[in-house]
């Protein structure tokens, strides 16, 4: 299981989680693929070299979507809702997360869990969808953050790293 949220938090803080298995999809899942997006989230309180409880908020979106099945999606809004034990420079630890994409047809997807790899910037995210369209699907994302990492250790030392925002290069979900 796995989601978008813990890959954007990853990234933007510097952390590594380890890659859960990936879950079975339905073989009758209708994909949609997105080609780029934005991400920003906001982190309360501020994380810092001290491991506490953040409420971590989020907004972005997804354009230049394309589905088969779906023809009139072209794009969605996310919405990033989570809660995390957690510190600089890492680890971050789960304890609830949803993140909802609400597509341009009026539908929704919902994915509440992730799994990621980091390298430098980039990053690669794979979730389950639990709810909605393309439920039993699996999201896949690919990413980059878009701040300074000197500056974001700098804000963990300062009063608490507190904003992020990721370039989504592409995102789909499928079988």
């Amino acid at each position: 299981m796995r989601s978008l949220l813990w890959s954007a938090v990853a990234l933007a803080a510097g952390l590594v989680l380890t890659p859960l298995p990936p879950a079975a999809a339905d073989d009758d899942i209708d994909g949609v693929s997105c080609m780029s997006g934005t991400l920003h989230l906001r982190y309360t309180p501020g994380l810092t070299f001290t491991e506490k409880t953040i409420r971590v908020r989020g907004t972005g979106d997804l354009s230049s979507c394309q589905s088969a099945a779906h023809p009139r999606i072209t794009r969605g809004e996310v919405r990033v809702r989570a809660t995390v034990t957690g510190r600089c420079p890492g680890p971050i630890d789960p304890a609830s997360a949803k993140v909802t994409i609400t597509w341009n047809d009026g539908s929704r997807s919902t994915i509440t869990e992730s799994a990621f790899s980091r390298t430098g910037k980039a990053l690669h995210v794979e979730g389950d969808v639990a709810a909605g369209a393309f439920k039993g699907g699996v999201a896949h994302a690919d990413g980059r953050a878009t701040g300074n990492l000197i500056a974001a250790a700098a804000a963990c030392l300062t009063g608490g790293f507190t904003r992020s925002s990721i370039v989504v290069d592409r995102f789909s979900v499928g079988d």
